[in-house]
């Protein structure tokens, strides 16, 4: 008895190029393209109603490339399989960092996208027989990719210290001294960063959960601050968010006595 096709939804934000896709797709019954989306927030919002099993993901996106959105799907979507589909080989490298089933370029060779279908379902399959044998567990990527002024640069989140908005600009400070100036917006960036515990501890910052070192009040309790580790600058907390993120750390294994 035939295998199931892998339900697939390709994502691109070039029409033509997903068309040229989905067509070398057609040729192989082991896939079944269910859907076409043309960017990352309407991915995102529909994820848990596709029943997706694969994602043929461009890299190349407004909003959220392609490298982001695998670190979130990675973590809310475990089962989920990733082929990242590129017209630029260099990324590669990089791509690995979040276990894809392959990469291939564009335009797609159909031997190529053959091999990559078949390490899919293999995946796939391992994937059914650890669940069974209740060995399944969920992991998530340590690296993301940003879009930064000049270029593009892959980030170990664990060395994020904070990210602040100043001047209109909003800047990823590093324990390494160095900041970036990200092309993103603050909520882009919240959403990026949430399946590894940040907080929007303030309309203009973005901070790691687990470098908090302590929260103080001024004197008559009516401000609010974020000391973290590795750090010397004094974030400031919203009032509004103060219960908020009390809540956070004890979800983080934090005790209050």
């Amino acid at each position: 008895m035939a295998a199931e096709p892998i339900k697939t939804v390709v994502v691109d934000d070039d029409h033509t190029s997903a068309a040229a896709t989905m067509a070398v797709l057609k040729k192989f019954p082991a896939v079944e393209v269910t859907s076409y989306i043309d960017n990352s927030p309407e991915l995102m919002s529909r994820l848990p109603e596709l029943d997706a099993e694969l994602l043929i993901l461009d890299i190349e996106m407004p909003y959220n490339n392609g490298m982001n959105v695998a670190s979130i799907v990675k973590k809310k979507y475990p089962k989920i399989e990733i082929i990242f589909c590129t017209g630029h080989a260099y990324f590669a490298a990089d791509c690995y960092d979040f276990e894809p089933v392959d990469f291939v370029t564009k335009p797609i060779n159909e031997a190529r996208i053959q091999r990559a279908i078949e390490r899919a379902q293999k995946k796939l399959r391992n994937n059914v027989m650890d669940i069974v044998g209740g060995k399944k567990s969920a992991t998530k990527s340590k690296k993301i990719g940003i879009n930064i002024e000049g270029g593009y640069r892959i980030i170990n989140v664990d060395s994020i210290l904070y990210i602040e908005k100043k001047a209109r600009k909003i800047y990823i400070h590093t324990n390494a001294n160095k900041s970036f100036v990200a092309k993103y917006n603050l909520t882009q960036l919240e959403e990026i960063l949430a399946p590894h515990d940040f907080f929007r501890c303030h309309q203009s910052f973005i901070v790691p959960i687990k470098k908090i070192r302590y929260v103080k009040s001024n004197e008559f309790g009516k401000t609010y601050s974020i000391m973290l580790k590795e750090c010397y600058e004094e974030i400031p907390l919203s009032r509004s968010k103060h219960a908020e993120i009390k809540e956070k750390l004890e979800n983080n294994g934090i005790k209050f006595v």
